[in-house]
């Protein structure tokens, strides 16, 4: 930023080291080992990745100490979200839009449970589907074809909750109105707004 150069990222005990070539990662991270271990902290080495952020080829895998760290295009961090070295989130969103379906599909019996109000179900889809579906969306760096594309799964998961087939003429809007809940491009919005509020 500015005049100033990040050399890393850390947070709790998760340390990013931000380097312009493998073999700088190798000194880097070797340093880092050593300063460590003084610490009587160990890094683990399985859950160590080199990737290449922008643009270039994929780096070469690397060995500090004996240990291999390989070189992805794209791995699953510590926090669940998929990490692409293109900085799309385009992989993320197709991930997260499966297991959001799994938990959807786990929960079919309670979908179609008549003693179940269309409130308690909306609530429930919010706290173990939405939540899936939305974790770390508001760091994304989505394109318009993403937001289309979370709108259009979240119009399916809705109309699965209201009984409405795909042959029924029931507009976004009115489905929208008949659950009280907001699209999910909305959402986004707010939710960005909220981290750069707490950013600023």
């Amino acid at each position: 930023m500015g005049s100033s150069t990040f050399t890393d990222l850390v947070y709790a005990d998760d340390t990013a080291l931000l380097l312009p070539s493998a073999m700088d990662a190798t000194t880097s991270l070797k340093s880092f080992s050593d300063s460590a271990s003084r610490l009587g902290l160990n890094i683990s080495w399985p859950k160590t990745k080199l990737q290449n952020t922008g643009s270039g080829p994929k780096p070469p895998d690397i060995s500090v100490d004996g240990n291999t760290v390989e070189s992805d295009k794209s791995f699953v961090y510590l926090d669940g979200s998929l990490q692409s070295s293109d900085g799309q989130c385009r992989p993320d969103l197709t991930r997260r839009i499966g297991l959001a379906c799994a938990v959807l599909t786990s929960l079919k019996r309670i979908w179609s449970e008549k003693r179940l109000t269309l409130d308690t179900k909306l609530r429930i889809y919010q706290t173990r589907v939405l939540s899936v579906l939305l974790y770390a969306t508001d760091t994304w760096t989505s394109l318009s074809a993403d937001v289309r594309t979370l709108d259009a799964f979240h119009q399916k998961c809705l109309r699965q909750l209201l009984g409405i087939r795909w042959y029924d003429r029931v507009r976004i809007e009115e489905v929208l109105q008949r659950t009280g809940l907001i699209s999910l491009s909305h959402l986004l919005s707010h939710r960005r707004i909220s981290v750069f509020g707490h950013v600023a």
